[in-house]
């Protein structure tokens, strides 16, 4: 049976994150890095449910139209989490997190969909192998 730790990493952070912003700030108070943690967090669980709303199997939109509607969600609720944080402080100065987002998300999409092919091809090689 093959173990997925990449899985259990990935729900131990995210139980994690939230008990460790709690601790950070029963220990030591809130701050501005705690602040800034929790907007990125709150964002990041913002991808997860835009994500999972989006490329559910019942989804009838064509694949294009979803991943267009997605990079649009993900790159508002980025622009909001970046003016929550301070980063950029309107709409005019929105190129230095906008760049490196779209890169990031190019980066994600494409290893994503090096995953989708890999997965497509174990799953004609199971099928050609019955």
């Amino acid at each position: 049976m093959k173990k997925n730790y990449v899985l259990n990493a990935i729900v131990g952070m995210g139980f994690g994150f939230p008990v460790t912003l709690l601790s950070m700030t029963l220990f030591g108070g809130f701050n501005g890095v705690i602040r800034e943690l929790l907007i990125w967090m709150i964002a990041s669980a913002l991808y997860g449910v835009l994500s999972g709303v989006l490329f559910d199997r019942k989804n009838e939109l064509p694949l294009i139209a979803v991943v267009g509607i997605h990079f649009l969600g993900c790159t508002v609720i980025t622009m909001g989490a970046a003016l929550l944080s301070g980063y950029v402080s309107g709409i005019g100065d929105v190129l230095p997190v906008l760049i490196p987002a779209v890169v990031i998300y190019a980066v994600i999409y494409g290893i994503c969909f090096l995953l989708m092919k890999q997965n497509e091809k174990q799953i004609n090689q199971a099928l050609k192998e019955k």
